[in-house]
């Protein structure tokens, strides 16, 4: 910082990146949440790599599935795989170059050989076929009451500054249903 410049430093707390997108509604930040995250864990570095990337990969496959589309699939979890190298320091820094081109290239070859479109469309008849037979829900109704019960806590939380976060991991919901019940409410 050049010397006539003066830093002024409102806030000495540091913030995690949770707490800021939620100041980014509109940012497409389904990469970077923490469901999809996993932590480094004790098997190393390059195992949270690709884990985290081949999650990614089952859905984002569609995408490319076209003539010639390989090569931009290939590019495409190199740079999932590049991204999800941000390791720091206390957890060993990011690993060298070759090895997220080995685990983006393995990555890679994997999902295009097995997942495909005539696969996909099997696995979307075979659901169709389920159709009502089986509900994840167990046909209970919206909200089965809880709504009523969870909004003055939702709102009381909020109202004391708590993030959608941590409101929903109190209150054993999601961050979509503290959203949801705000935005009732502001409607």
């Amino acid at each position: 910082v050049h010397g006539d410049w003066w830093t002024i430093w409102h806030h000495t707390d540091t913030f995690s990146l949770d707490y800021l997108a939620e100041f980014c509604p509109d940012a497409e930040l389904a990469a970077y949440s923490r469901r999809s995250r996993k932590e480094v864990g004790g098997l190393g570095r390059n195992v949270t790599v690709f884990d985290n990337v081949r999650e990614w990969a089952y859905s984002a496959v569609r995408e490319f599935w076209r003539p010639n589309g390989y090569e931009a699939w290939a590019d495409a979890v190199r740079a999932a795989c590049e991204s999800a190298n941000a390791f720091g320091r206390e957890q060993g820094g990011p690993l060298p170059v070759s090895e997220i081109k080995a685990t983006a290239k393995s990555i890679a070859r994997w999902v295009w050989n097995r997942f495909t479109p005539a696969g996909f469309s099997q696995v979307q008849a075979h659901r169709g076929a389920k159709g009502g037979k089986v509900s994840k829900g167990g046909g209970r109704p919206r909200n089965s009451g809880r709504a009523d019960e969870l909004l003055p806590e939702v709102l009381r939380l909020k109202a004391m500054g708590y993030t959608n976060r941590d409101i929903a991991e109190d209150l054993k919901i999601s961050a979509g249903s503290v959203s949801n019940y705000l935005r009732r409410e502001r409607e």
